[in-house]
């Protein structure tokens, strides 16, 4: 169902309201102005409650407008179901990161016309100067994320600088995008509604924080975009060397795990099975592994072929753990940390950041992940590594070939 077809839906339903939510045809900016505020906050309520997919569009529209971000900071969320409620927070939280602060004197029941008239008064920017989107990807499994930055563009528009970045790599790519409000959230929507949500909206300082923690390990030899230079100080300057990363947002509301050892041994189930991770130091790397591992078995069969594998399987651990950096490794569990937390897994969670301590303060733990990491970097090879390979010409002895012809 889209926005007009639940609104439509809503103007049969919502008695009193279909005279001003029809005139509007769909447009969430000419239903601010038919609505009176008492009526659009109950109205966004509803839609929170029945048509919570739908809700996420009215509710970013209604943000770029002072008297949308007036409805969206006082109206109750009593009685909205879980879907809207995450919702209303998100957008207030949206609300926040542009100055705009949400306290308890400012939750009040619109639908109580007394009430909304005690509205204090608020200093809310134009909307032509108010857009703004944040959000950032999940890791893919040598860390690299997406991470879009929404500004409004001062000739009109939107500015949406699209940003991809290693924390152990640096930055990769920085991109400059001019467009129309409408196709950049038809954008960002595409990416965060597919079935699995690879994109989520994060705290605007805490993705500028992560993303200014990345730029510091740029190697050398490969210089940091030009764009990215131009807008660094803009975008990603000195203010933020103090700000918590989304990571850290997570560490601070969770907490990490009781269990350090059944914490252990989930993540590194997860790093082995390619869920999370598993973060090789390079590609090359991997690859001049496997052809060690090839040279290690070549002309071996059976215990002599098993015992060669164990011990390439040993010194590629330890390889792997003597050229893993555990403080960036904390950061990168500490990362998926955060990303589990956005999808409500709170024990997924806790048991990263455990996992994350462990690594960084036990070789134990720190090896027990590196295994892990090489079961995830090499188990289909390692399935191929102790599959003896036979010709198809050979055959069991005691078969004899039938020959042709005699008596």
């Amino acid at each position: 169902m889209s926005l007009p077809e639940s609104l439509e839906r809503a103007a049969s339903e919502l008695d009193g309201l279909a005279d001003q939510i029809r005139p509007a045809n769909g447009d969430p900016h000419r239903l601010l102005k038919e609505l009176r505020p008492e009526d659009a906050a109950r109205l966004l309520g509803w839609i929170l409650a029945e048509a919570p997919d739908d809700g996420g569009e009215l509710l970013a529209a209604w943000g770029e407008t002072g008297e949308g971000a007036s409805v969206l900071l006082s109206v109750s969320d009593e009685g909205i179901p879980k879907a809207g409620r995450k919702l209303l927070r998100k957008a207030r939280h949206r609300l926040r990161s542009q100055g705009i602060e949400v306290g308890a004197s400012h939750t009040r029941d619109l639908s109580n016309p007394s009430d909304a008239s005690e509205a204090p008064a608020r200093r809310v920017v134009p909307a032509s100067d108010q857009f703004q989107a944040t959000h950032l990807s999940v890791p893919d499994f040598r860390g690299a994320r997406m991470g879009y930055l929404v500004d409004s563009h001062p000739s009109g528009g939107a500015r949406l600088f699209e940003v991809r970045f290693d924390l152990g790599r640096g930055i990769l790519d920085f991109k400059i995008y001019n467009a129309g409000r409408s196709k950049v959230r038809g954008f960002l929507r595409s990416l965060t509604k597919s079935t699995a949500q690879r994109l989520f909206e994060v705290d605007r300082d805490a993705l500028r924080a992560l993303v200014r923690r990345a730029s510091r390990r740029q190697p050398a030899d490969r210089p940091l975009p030009t764009a990215f230079v131009e807008w660094r100080s803009r975008l990603f300057g000195e203010a933020l060397e103090k700000e918590p990363t989304p990571g850290d947002l997570a560490r601070a509301a969770l907490g990490p795990a009781e269990d350090a050892t059944a914490a252990l041994e989930s993540v590194a189930a997860l790093i082995a099975d390619g869920q999370i991770g598993p973060w090789p130091p390079s590609t090359g790397w991997v690859g001049d592994r496997m052809q060690k591992g090839r040279e290690a078995v070549e002309g071996l069969e059976g215990d002599a072929r098993a015992s060669a594998i164990d011990d390439w399987l040993e010194k590629l651990c330890r390889a792997l753990y003597e050229q893993s950096d555990p403080a960036l490794l904390a950061q990168h569990l500490d990362e998926f940390a955060w990303v589990r937390w956005q999808t409500d897994q709170m024990e997924a969670a806790r048991a990263l950041l455990a996992a994350s301590d462990a690594q960084a303060s036990g070789e134990g733990a720190a090896l027990a992940l590196a295994r892990a990491r090489v079961d995830g970097l090499f188990g289909p090879f390692l399935a191929e590594l102790r599959v003896v390979e036979s010709s198809p010409l050979d055959e069991s002895e005691d078969e004899s070939p039938v020959r042709a012809g005699g008596s």
